[in-house]
């Protein structure tokens, strides 16, 4: 997975910045950066160094002084006397070196380089063009210099049984070996469907069936598709085989380009040999199922779905995405940054269960704070067709913890909407074609206090305490683009009143957008994300990132 924070832009009004900012470094709610203690400047690393340190390239070598057997290096010998000593150096496979040192303060360092012993081996293949490997190493034809030692040899040809055998290469000597493969009979090695279930309504190359096969040598073939009947819906000619792994992907269309489906099919591949006429076939059972869905999404709040509310849906078993986010923010009154970035996963197991994880780093004027969730999904209940409603069960651990040696603990603030805790929601999902509209209805409890602070502005002691979540949103998928809002808010603690939008409880917003780059499983994603209190006091941040989707 690669990831890439892209430019970004942000506003923000009021002290709804400065009190997360200040909340997350563990001072007042000024929003000003805690002072940091002073500290000495780091010794330099040599001066706490004893003994004579010795160092090797390559490592682990016997180290022998004054011929007795110290250890492997690198070794700092710690008990010497001052004076000169003998160092000898030895390592299977090189030649022994020995040298003097002269040992006359509290630290000293020698190295040295070992010389590898080598010897030759010389080889001629028929066919010429035969691919030549030494453990594991490619070589060519002819006269190679390598270091001494046992190796496993192999010669591989298209069209050619392998050849295999052990060979020792002993030092400063040559040895000769001469290789003639024989032809192989033509055969299907193997035949693999990385993904037997195939939804042809997934966006790009989630939607396409990818089929692997390997041959022993030239040859054609081609591929069928039978339904349940046995009747043949699609037919092509494979290309000419001309080399041992093949790969080529079908569009779950039929030969007149017809949608086909959900059912059950056969793959069927049939192949031979050139100049043969003697057929090979090997088959696969494929599914065509449309609920098996597969699209990008956020775990910026700890659950695969928009950035502050969860989907109902599941990914099908197998399936993962990965995934990079990244934002910031910058204020002048009360002057700060702040800058989220997060790594995602999510992978479907078994029928109807995910399983989700995030981790990242909230970097800050103040501080620099890191957050880290899990949480398994179970779906109830998934619309076939492009119609229908899904519901689930969510349970999620979370945490958000600053670790500074100054003002640390669990934050009080709750910018992923993700705070510390173990919350149990439930997702339901409606969709109408291509929108969906989300709502969650959740419970969480902790043993910290969302956004309470005393006089002081300073975090207070832990207690026990629950809240309900209600999360919400709408996103729109045409084809590989995916577009979406969402907004989450939360009650005052439990049971002190279920009012939602209650000031000065901040709610937060979210819009996104997923690309789905064509031909490739990367993902290009744009967010905008950010907490809002009243008129007067609030901050958005935008950003993006990189994922991969498979």
């Amino acid at each position: 997975m690669a990831g890439l924070l892209l430019s970004s832009c942000a506003t923000s009004k009021g002290a709804t910045l400065g009190k997360v900012l200040a909340a997350e470094a563990g001072g007042g709610t000024s929003g000003n950066a805690p002072s940091k203690p002073s500290q000495r400047p780091s010794p330099n690393p040599l001066e706490s160094k004893k003994g004579l340190e010795i160092v090797t390239d390559p490592d682990n070598a016997e180290i022998w002084i004054d011929g007795t057997f110290r250890g492997l290096s690198p070794y700092i010998a710690e008990d010497l006397s001052l004076g000169w000593h003998k160092i000898t150096l030895r390592k299977t496979g090189y030649y022994e070196t020995s040298g003097w040192a002269d040992f006359e303060s509290d630290y000293m360092l020698y190295q040295a380089s070992l010389v590898q012993m080598i010897g030759y081996l010389e080889i001629s293949v028929s066919p010429q063009n035969s691919i030549v490997s030494v453990g594991g190493q490619e070589i060519s034809p002819g006269l190679n210099t390598l270091p001494v030692g046992d190796y496993s040899l192999s010669v591989r040809s298209f069209g050619y049984s392998d050849y295999v055998e052990s060979v020792t290469i002993q030092e400063k000597s040559v040895t000769s070996l001469s290789v003639a493969l024989q032809p192989a009979e033509f055969s299907i090695s193997s035949l693999s469907v990385p993904k037997t279930g195939i939804n042809p309504d997934n966006p790009g190359l989630l939607g396409v069936l990818e089929v692997n096969l390997s041959v022993t040598g030239p040859g054609s073939g081609e591929l069928r598709i039978l339904n349940e009947g046995s009747v043949e819906v699609f037919s092509k000619a494979l290309p000419e085989f001309t080399t041992w792994d093949q790969s080529f992907s079908w569009d779950v269309r039929d030969s007149s380009g017809n949608a086909l489906p959900d059912g059950t099919y056969t793959l069927a591949v049939k192949a031979h040999g050139d100049g043969s006429e003697s057929q090979i076939e090997r088959e696969a059972a494929i599914r065509v199922d449309r609920t098996l869905k597969v699209a990008p999404r956020s775990m910026w709040s700890g659950s695969a779905g928009l950035l502050y509310a969860p989907v109902a849906e599941v990914l099908p078993a197998g399936d993962y995405q990965l995934s990079f986010l990244g934002a910031g923010i910058a204020a002048s009154n009360p002057p700060g940054f702040q800058a989220p970035v997060q790594l995602g996963a999510r992978v479907g197991i078994g029928e109807s269960f995910e399983l989700d994880a995030s981790a990242g780093l909230i970097v800050s004027s103040a501080s620099t704070p890191f957050a880290a969730s899990v949480s398994a999904k179970w779906n109830l209940l998934s619309p076939h067709g492009s119609y229908g409603t899904s519901s689930a069960v969510l349970a999620k651990l979370a945490v958000q913890y600053n670790a500074s040696s100054s003002g640390g603990g669990v934050l009080m603030t709750d910018t992923f909407a993700n705070f510390t805790g173990l919350s149990i929601e439930a997702p339901f999902q409606l969709t109408l074609g291509a929108m969906n509209l989300l709502l969650s209805v959740g419970a969480t409890g902790s043993l910290w206090y969302p956004y309470r602070f005393n006089a002081d502005g300073i975090t207070p002691s832990q207690g026990a305490v629950g809240w309900l979540y209600l999360r919400g949103g709408a996103f729109l998928e045409t084809g590989s683009l995916m577009l979406g809002i969402s907004a989450s808010t939360r009650t005052e603690p439990l049971p002190g009143g279920i009012a939602f939008l209650s000031s000065p409880i901040p709610f937060q917003l979210g819009a996104e957008a997923h690309w789905l780059i064509p031909g490739t499983r990367l993902l290009a994603t744009l967010i905008l994300a950010g907490e809002y209190e009243n008129s007067d006091n609030y901050y958005f941040m935008g950003g993006g990132g990189l994922g991969f989707l498979y």
